[in-house]
């Protein structure tokens, strides 16, 4: 049976939307082709009728995740503006419902340990995807005059993803709060936001 083109792209961005949560809380590595197929109804041959090999799966999917991450970050700077949509965005990401849903979460934090076995161009794909949320939190920045706001916002995201991994990693959840909350108080201070909690 022969589908419209409407439908292999609604089929191929169910896939992708499968993988990205496989991807997230798995890792690249434990992606079978056979059971993500099979968990959205789909046949192990379909599969190349959608994608080159694994590897660009991988690729789609963490180009997936960062979309709606950076979605996220987005809408929050232009709904709330700059200051309160970055303070919104830091105590989203560092807050407990983000360190409990790996399968929803941040590529960054889930995939860190990853990515320097994956090919070249996955690597490259996730290089571009974090430039593009480091540049709308410098963007961000800027706006607050804060300055030398591109090293800065690599600086801030770097210390969010670091926590958040962390956080995940321990084995008690008491310190694991004390880290995500070290991490906001300490963020927002450092760029200005203290009085935003």
């Amino acid at each position: 049976m022969r589908y419209d083109a409407e439908h292999r792209q609604q089929t191929r961005e169910k896939v992708v939307r499968k993988a990205a949560e496989v991807v997230r809380e798995f890792g690249p590595d434990k992606i079978s082709v056979a059971e993500l197929m099979a968990k959205v109804g789909l046949t192990h041959g379909g599969f190349y009728a959608h994608f080159k090999s694994k590897d660009d799966l991988v690729r789609e999917a963490i180009s997936h995740i960062f979309n709606e991450r950076n979605e996220a970050l987005r809408n929050a700077l232009e709904d709330a503006g700059p200051s309160e949509g970055l303070s919104a965005y830091i105590d989203m990401y560092l807050s407990t419902l983000h360190r409990n849903r790996r399968d929803k979460g941040c590529p960054m934090a889930a995939l860190i340990g990853d990515l320097a076995r994956m090919p070249v161009a996955v690597r490259k794909r996730f290089d571009a995807d974090i430039q593009v949320q480091t540049d709308l939190i410098a963007g961000a920045l800027k706006e607050m005059k804060q300055p030398q706001p591109d090293a800065l916002a690599a600086s801030v995201l770097a210390e969010m993803v670091g926590a958040i991994a962390i956080a995940r990693a321990v084995s008690d959840d008491e310190t694991s709060e004390r880290i995500l909350d070290a991490a906001r108080t300490n963020i927002k201070a450092r760029i200005g936001l203290a009085a935003h909690k």
